[in-house]
């Protein structure tokens, strides 16, 4: 970063609260978000994403929403450089950035909490897909031979995770479990992170009202206008709680709104649960309850922006 202001940040596993707060801070502080949602940046994918509203944007303005289309990526480096470019842009409009969203590896590497790790090779990559496409799970099991303690994190399922580790072994000759020395300490210092904490219970009846509101606006009805747009379960949609639960409606594998709604309920809940393990990687983070005024003097206190 090229100054040295302290960037506020916000975080929250999944319908915690994170918008409606930002939102009533507006009314009383002038800020903009930058957001750390890999989700979001999707173009068109905006019910089963909780986006923000137009006039919510209109009133508090989102950056790094409506980024790319489903089938193209956005890594955590990608996040990285954009957020710190935005940080400096708003600044020098006479704003304070604030960083707010619940992907904990964009927070992670903006923050200096992931060490610096080669960028993606394509060739290596489509080697490696082929290869696991001709001989099924052949990467796990290479995976788990030069570093098992990476393959048992990653589990057998994760084919990206796999892929991942593996490329990142074929261009450092290094287990990935070996590159990981504990991230970058001077760039965690230009960060103030505050996490939002909701209660067991009260989260999960949230899950379940979000999901009612979601499938009320048109979630499935979304769905289909992206696949007669050509994004398919090979896109984001494929890998996105939500979205991937309302194919399986549409294919038949899941029969009845009644049975969609558990599914997404039930696989939100479980995201939140590895969004809490995720944000658990990062040091420094201030977890309070969903009280305006302390998360105010937590993200705005002297030296935050």
């Amino acid at each position: 970063m090229a100054d040295s202001q302290v960037t506020p940040v916000l975080v929250g596993c999944t319908a915690s609260g994170k918008t409606g707060l930002l939102l009533r801070l507006r009314e009383r502080r002038d800020f903009q978000v930058i957001s750390a949602d890999s989700r979001q940046v999707y173009r068109g994918m905006d019910i089963g994403t909780a986006k923000p509203s137009p006039d919510e944007r209109a009133f508090l303005i989102h950056h790094l929403l409506d980024c790319i289309d489903p089938d193209q990526s956005f890594s955590a480096g990608d996040f990285e450089r954009r957020a710190l470019e935005l940080i400096g842009s708003i600044r020098s409009s006479g704003s304070v950035p604030v960083v707010a969203g619940g992907t904990a590896l964009y927070v992670m590497a903006l923050t200096g909490a992931l060490d610096p790790l080669p960028e993606r090779c394509p060739g290596v990559r489509k080697g490696l897909g082929e290869l696991e496409l001709e001989v099924p799970g052949c990467l796990w099991r290479m995976l788990h031979s030069v570093d098992p303690a990476t393959a048992e994190s990653v589990g057998r399922g994760d084919i990206r995770r796999q892929t991942r580790a593996m490329e990142l072994f074929a261009l450092t000759g290094s287990p990935p479990s070996k590159l990981r020395k504990g991230g970058d300490p001077i760039a965690r210092e230009r960060f103030r992170i505050v996490g939002i904490s909701v209660p067991g219970d009260e989260h999960r009846r949230r899950i379940g009202i979000r999901t009612d509101l979601m499938l009320d606006s048109g979630l499935v009805e979304e769905v289909g206008s992206l696949l007669r747009a050509g994004w398919g379960r090979e896109s984001a949609l494929g890998r996105t709680i939500g979205y991937a639960e309302v194919l399986d409606y549409l294919d038949g594998g899941i029969g009845t709104l009644a049975e969609l709604r558990e599914a997404i309920e039930i696989n939100t809940w479980r995201l939140a649960r590895r969004q809490r393990n995720m944000f658990g990687r990062i040091p420094g983070i201030t977890w309070v309850r969903e009280d305006p005024e302390e998360v105010e003097s937590l993200l705005f206190a002297e030296g935050g922006g």
